[in-house]
């Protein structure tokens, strides 16, 4: 196993990181660990405590639970534990690399792993602003890993950046001020991080509904697509169904996946 540690938010980015160095043998080869979190959503207040992180996984189960009917999320956690443990317990002797982009999740993400990690040699690499490409003739600017092909990462590697003390600092401050939030939603504005209420993505979802029945799962989709944001269909999947109890948004088939039922703006 290589020196370096590629730490990379979500199983997709991981999963770019990983074919890349199955593929390429190069000094930064090494670990990749998945960090699952979705630090832009729920409350943040107090989770580098074992009451605050339990707060927040079971504020996450009862989100979950509402959206899916199985049993997928049985085991989740233990899978939420066992990440942040893999991160604790990262030999010394390794170079940590946070792969992250212009996003809420990874900007949030990125300051509580500064803090955990503190007096770690990190590095980083932001993919917004290493990699621009140009798709018929359209400039495009990925928002996270996630959004690169696997043969990009040769260029984005090469800016792996040491992160310096003063960055460092700037970073665990703002984390500082995070962690005593208690709103349960987050977005990016003006290279900020931002609270906000947790309706502020229910006018995309409401503009998207029409007075006819559609696939809640296209709905879901398009205000994913059409948001500046980056936000995971999970979030959005729970703000329909949250709308339909406020009574703004009627439903037709089984309340299970997004695929299993339509809406429609109520009192069409």
């Amino acid at each position: 196993m290589g020196k370096y540690v590629h730490i990379a938010f979500g199983d997709s980015a991981a999963g770019t990181l990983k074919y890349y160095f199955a593929h390429n043998k190069n000094e930064y080869n090494g670990e990749v660990i998945s960090f699952r979190e979705d630090l832009s959503v729920g409350q943040l207040h107090e989770i580098d405590t074992e009451k605050g992180l339990k707060k927040r996984i079971k504020l996450f189960e009862k989100m979950f639970k509402e959206v899916f009917i199985d049993d997928y999320f049985e085991d989740f956690e233990k899978e939420f534990m066992d990440t942040y443990e893999m991160v604790k317990t990262i030999t010394q002797d390794k170079r940590i690399v946070i792969w992250h982009g212009e996003n809420t999740a990874n900007q949030v993400g990125i300051r509580y792993l500064i803090a955990l990690l503190r007096n770690r040699e990190l590095y980083e690499v932001n993919v917004s602003e290493s990699y621009i490409s140009d798709y018929n003739s359209n400039i495009y600017k990925p928002r996270c890993l996630a959004e690169c092909v696997p043969e990009e990462i040769h260029h984005l590697i090469l800016t792996i950046n040491k992160l310096e003390q003063e960055r460092c600092n700037y970073l665990m401050n703002d984390w500082d001020v995070l962690r005593t939030s208690k709103e349960y939603l987050r977005i990016l504005k003006d290279n900020k991080i931002v609270g906000v209420d947790e309706s502020f993505y229910d006018h995309d979802i409401l503009s998207n509904c029409t007075f006819n029945f559609k696939k809640a799962a296209s709905v879901i989709g398009k205000t994913m697509g059409e948001s500046v944001q980056l936000v995971g269909d999970t979030f959005i999947d729970y703000r329909v169904r949250k709308l339909i109890e406020s009574g703004k948004v009627e439903y037709q088939g089984r309340l299970e996946t997004m695929r299993d039922f339509e809406i429609r703006l109520a009192g069409s």
